[in-house]
């Protein structure tokens, strides 16, 4: 198979994602926006709050201040936050210092003033955090093909998703995702899909706020044994004595390594746990 996959434009939102955001920012929020139930916080602090145990799926927006977002994202760097800009009033460096303190995306509400209107923008930033995080450390060597499936692998496993719902993001069959991975040499559908959710875990894990149980819940496992499991069977198999002696780092070194062997030749792929 030659022809490469691309995602088709206007993908269905996938249910479940909520919007987080400041009543008094947006007065008239609707109660649900583009496929998002939208959450409308009283006050910073209320929402800063929510944020620290809400699902990776969620996305924020905001018009607060730099200082405010780049705290935000220091807390829960997981979550997606999108800065609403009115670019006639706010400097270049206000912008570059928003793009520095790590938001997804910045949307002029010049042009943009509707939530509905920011819509597109919004997806564009979801699942950001760990694309980005993935994207960062992949080496040089990874065609574009290929980012373009671990993207899609991150964003399916954002969503609670599974092999279907990955091959639904090119309107494919799953056979035809499963080949195209085997010519790119990544792993499998099912355990691309296991790595990226591993992966997802363990960045949700480096945020103080959050226990275990709901980690493993936002992310799709019955439990916290169900996510321990999961980490160990993705880390070689060795027993870990806590769940959190595991790092995002270490595990995506394990990552890279199979990611050379499929490359080379050298390794065969073990079973994964159903995705």
């Amino acid at each position: 198979m030659k022809s490469p996959l691309v995602p088709p434009p206007g993908r269905v939102t996938h249910p479940g994602r909520t919007l987080l955001v400041l009543a008094p920012e947006f007065a008239e929020a609707p109660a649900a926006v583009g496929g998002y139930t939208v959450q409308a916080h009283a006050n910073w602090p209320a929402l800063a709050d929510s944020v620290r145990t809400a699902a990776p799926s969620s996305v924020v927006l905001v018009r607060a201040p730099a200082s405010e977002v780049s705290g935000l994202i220091r807390a829960t760097p997981s979550v997606p936050v999108v800065a609403a800009v009115s670019f006639r009033d706010a400097g270049a460096a206000q912008v570059r210092t928003l793009l520095s303190a790590g938001v997804a995306e910045v949307v002029n509400v010049d042009v943009l003033p509707s939530m509905a209107g920011m819509v597109p923008t919004l997806r564009r930033a979801h699942a950001r955090p760990l694309t980005r995080r993935m994207e960062t450390g992949l080496p040089v060597w990874v065609p574009e093909e290929g980012r373009t499936l671990l993207r899609a692998a991150a964003e399916t496993v954002v969503d609670l998703g599974g092999r279907a719902m990955f091959a639904g993001m090119f309107g494919v069959y799953e056979r035809t995702v499963a080949e195209k991975c085997a010519e790119l040499h990544l792993p499998p559908p099912r355990r691309l899909l296991g790595w990226a959710r591993v992966l997802l875990a363990l960045s949700l894990l480096e945020e103080a706020e959050r226990t275990v149980m709901n980690v493993a819940l936002v992310c799709g496992y019955r439990d916290n044994s169900s996510l321990k499991r999961a980490v160990e069977n993705f880390s070689g198999g060795a027993a870990l004595a806590s769940i959190r002696d595991q790092s995002f780092a270490s595990a995506f070194d394990g990552f890279l390594t199979e990611l050379r062997e499929l490359r080379y030749g050298t390794r065969r792929i073990p079973r994964a746990a159903p995705v």
